[in-house]
C-alpha cells in the first residue's frame, strides 16, 4: 500500500527508527518494539537490515548496534488496536512525530478495556 510516495512498509521503518532515535536521546537503553508487520520484523531480526538500499532500515541496523538491549516482536494486527488508535489521533492533527507525556484520554480508555478484558480470559483458564 502507498501513502504519499512511501510505502507503509517504508512508513513503519521510519517510525521505529525515530522510535529508536527518541529513546536514545531521553538515555532509554532497554526497549521493546512491537510491530504487526511480520515482514519489517523479520528483515530487522535476521540482518536483511544492514545490508538494504533502504535509508530507514540501515539506521535500524545502525542503532541496534548501540543498544544494550533491545526486543523485536511481531504481533497480530489485532492486538494493535491501541497503536492504530494512536496513529489515527495524531495523523489528523500532525505532520511530524508526536510525543506524549500523558496519553489522550480515548488512549487511557482503550488500555483500561484492554486490561479489563486480558484480565478475564486469564480468570477463566485458570
Amino acid at each position: 500500500m502507498l501513502l504519499g510516495k512511501d510505502t507503509i512498509f517504508k512508513i513503519e521503518a521510519r517510525a521505529i527508527l525515530e522510535s529508536f532515535c527518541l529513546a536514545w536521546e531521553k538515555g532509554i537503553r532497554q526497549l521493546e518494539i512491537e510491530s504487526d508487520n511480520a515482514l519489517l520484523i523479520e528483515t530487522i531480526v535476521e540482518g536483511g537490515a544492514a545490508d538494504c538500499q533502504m535509508m530507514e532500515l540501515r539506521g535500524i541496523h545502525q542503532m541496534v548496534c548501540h543498544w544494550w538491549k533491545i526486543c523485536f516482536r511481531h504481533i497480530p494486527r489485532t492486538h494493535n488496536s491501541i497503536t492504530d488508535h494512536m496513529a489515527n489521533v495524531t495523523v489528523t492533527s500532525f505532520i511530524e512525530v508526536q510525543v506524549f507525556d500523558v496519553p489522550p484520554h480515548s488512549v487511557r480508555d482503550l488500555v483500561q478495556a484492554n486490561y479489563i478484558r486480558f484480565t478475564r480470559v486469564n480468570m477463566s483458564t485458570q
